[in-house]
């Protein structure tokens, strides 16, 4: 007995969910808008075709958050985020059986629920970690020019433009300072954990070399 193609379809994404991937066979599907078809699966592939709004596909493999289609003309590689699930031919009154049917209805099930892991949270990268740093301004209350650096950025000899300049400065994530009067981190230092809208007279406009840490 011949294996419904749906039913391949079925075990094919089940594999491929466990490998954060999936592949299925002709799994039908239709462009939700105007979208490129590209040569790999990403922006940096060329573009070999464009699924209008309404084009029915069939889905072969998703990787990555694309998806490669089979389709009249040139198939390829087309972002999921403009693809959704469609009613499978057969599926209907016309049905040879109701096992295909049922087979049917299960793979545009799985195409629909894998796809939106693959591509909402498989493929997501994770957000990059907050990056702490110090910005430093020329005016009191953070105004004025100003210049921002990430911690382990030590400058021992601050330039002309904003040596003695300092008024204020900002400590984001978990950023400390640590502020000298002259260059070398010398002639008196202060260490700061918290941002000063408005340095005291001991430092402000006094500050010509730093230490940025956390």
């Amino acid at each position: 007995m011949k294996t419904p193609r749906y039913l391949t379809a079925i075990a094919a994404a089940t594999i491929g969910l466990a490998a954060s991937t999936f592949a299925a066979l002709a799994v039908p599907a239709v462009a939700t808008t105007a979208v490129n078809v590209r040569s790999g699966p990403s922006v940096s592939f060329a573009v070999v075709d464009t699924l209008f709004s309404g084009e029915s596909v069939n889905v072969t493999e998703c990787q990555g958050g694309w998806c490669y289609v089979e389709k009249s003309g040139p198939d390829g590689w087309v972002s999921g985020n403009y693809l959704q699930a469609a009613a499978a031919p057969g599926s209907g009154s016309g049905s040879s059986s109701a096992a295909n049917d049922a087979a049917a209805a299960a793979a545009i099930q799985i195409f629909g629920s894998i796809a939106g892991a693959v591509i909402g949270n498989i493929t997501t990268p994770p957000a990059p970690p907050p990056v702490a740093e110090a910005c430093f301004y020329k005016n009191f209350n953070y105004t004025g020019a100003s210049f921002c650096v990430p911690s382990g950025t030590n400058d021992p000899n601050l330039p002309g433009v904003w040596n003695n300049k300092i008024s204020s400065f900002t400590l984001v994530n978990g950023a400390k300072v640590r502020i000298c009067r002259n260059f070398g981190y010398a002639g008196g230092c202060q260490v700061r954990t918290v941002s000063n809208p408005s340095l005291g007279g001991f430092m402000n406009n006094k500050i010509s070399s730093y230490k940025v840490f956390n």
